[in-house]
């Protein structure tokens, strides 16, 4: 029987020259980028580049990788599942003629989703797998050049005919016109116009949502990390990336900067600092004896092993949300997944946003500052009219005659 082995290796200048060298693999089966296994040692050589070793019956054939460590283990994963399929199919006296230069729409989606959670972006990919799971369900092509217009078309009326929201449609809409720019293909084309829908108030958390959602977190980390999103509006990667000597205590701030150590930027590329309330600089100083003394982040992986990054917050608040009972049952998430639509990280900031735009004397400028948004207009869309007791105490105080 033929080799159907496919091996991953790395193409890379080594002191001695450029060599084929294989690939360094973790222990959950990520590739390690640029590295290398040399006599049972890992080395790190970044010039180069990834390629599958593969068979043509005793001919090696080295196939060049297009893309990094995460697009290396998708095609790695890709061309062993068709290499035994091609064995299989031989053993039966089937012939399998394969097009290698066709892209699969699932393989595509794969790498998608996992560059952008290599980005450091997991609620993106989050957003991207959800749409694109949803898509593939009606979808009956296999091959990325076979997708028309019809395809979208189909898609937006089967989400429509789960009542999802045009907001909804529309956001989904331009995630797969994302993953449609990812393929190189004519998005303008298939993609079409964006869906319509009405532009709605920014959403927002209520007093009595925040009061039963804080009122029921028990772990110091979440009561924390919860509490500076509401009380700074911190982007999500801002807050995973907050290191203990952002916070200057004399002056009671927060100071918001790239990491390149974490390989983060900020967004607009323009620091910030924040000022924090006497509460919320306590419950930090008060959190920061619970960490280890070795670690850097404020917020790195849960349980203070690894002074990392994490990346899970959103499914984190997923989680917390359904174990306190908020889902509000209704939207298809809770119905599907069991995870609330209504409940999610930027809320957080909108929630900080409005309510700094409601404080007497507080300009646009400075909210804008604040907030680190780039123009007045994008601080804009966050002033939403106030309502409920704040409308009917104001009506009450008028004296009309």
């Amino acid at each position: 029987m033929a080799n159907t082995t496919v091996t991953l290796h790395r193409k890379c200048k080594t002191p001695e020259g450029w060599r084929y060298l294989p690939a360094a693999m973790s222990a959950n089966g990520k590739v390690k980028p640029n590295k290398v296994k040399v006599d049972g040692f890992e080395i790190d050589y970044p010039i180069g580049h990834y390629v599958l070793r593969s068979y043509d019956g005793p001919k090696t054939v080295w196939t060049r990788v297009t893309g990094g460590a995460t697009e290396a283990l998708a095609d790695l994963k890709t061309a062993a599942k068709r290499a035994n399929a091609v064995a299989i199919a031989a053993h039966a006296g089937v012939e399998v003629v394969l097009d290698a230069k066709r892209i699969a729409i699932k393989d595509a989606v794969t790498k998608f989703v996992a560059a952008a959670s290599d980005r450091k972006s997991p609620e993106a990919a989050e957003i991207y797998e959800r749409t694109l799971d949803d898509f593939l369900l009606g979808c009956s092509k296999v091959y990325a050049d076979e997708l028309t217009k019809d395809d979208v078309t189909r898609f937006h009326g089967q989400m429509r005919k789960r009542g999802l929201a045009d907001r909804t449609v529309y956001n989904r809409h331009m995630n797969l016109r994302a993953f449609l720019i990812y393929l190189k293909l004519d998005y303008k084309v298939i993609a079409g116009a964006a869906p319509k829908f009405e532009k709605t108030m920014p959403e927002i958390y209520e007093p009595k949502e925040l009061k039963a959602f804080f009122g029921g977190l028990t772990s110091e980390y979440d009561r924390v990390f919860y509490r500076l999103l509401l009380t700074t509006g911190l982007r999500e990667r801002e807050a995973m990336h907050l290191e203990w000597t952002d916070i200057n205590p004399s002056q009671m701030t927060l100071k918001v900067a790239s990491k390149p150590r974490w390989e983060h930027k900020i967004k607009d590329a323009e620091e910030r600092e924040m000022p924090l309330s006497v509460e919320m600089l306590e419950m930090l100083q008060a959190y920061h004896k619970a960490v280890p003394a070795t670690h850097r982040l404020i917020f790195g992986l849960r349980g203070g092993k690894e002074d990392k990054p994490d990346g899970h917050h959103l499914r984190n608040l997923k989680l917390l949300v359904r174990g306190l009972g908020l889902n509000c049952g209704d939207c298809d998430s809770c119905i599907k997944r069991k995870q609330c639509e209504n409940w999610f990280l930027h809320k957080f900031r909108a929630t900080y946003i409005t309510n700094m735009l409601r404080v007497p004397n507080m300009d646009l400028r400075t909210v804008m500052a604040l907030s680190g948004h780039a123009d007045i207009e994008s601080v804009m869309r966050y002033l939403r009219p106030a309502e409920g007791n704040v409308v009917q105490k104001a009506i009450n105080s008028i004296k009309w005659y």
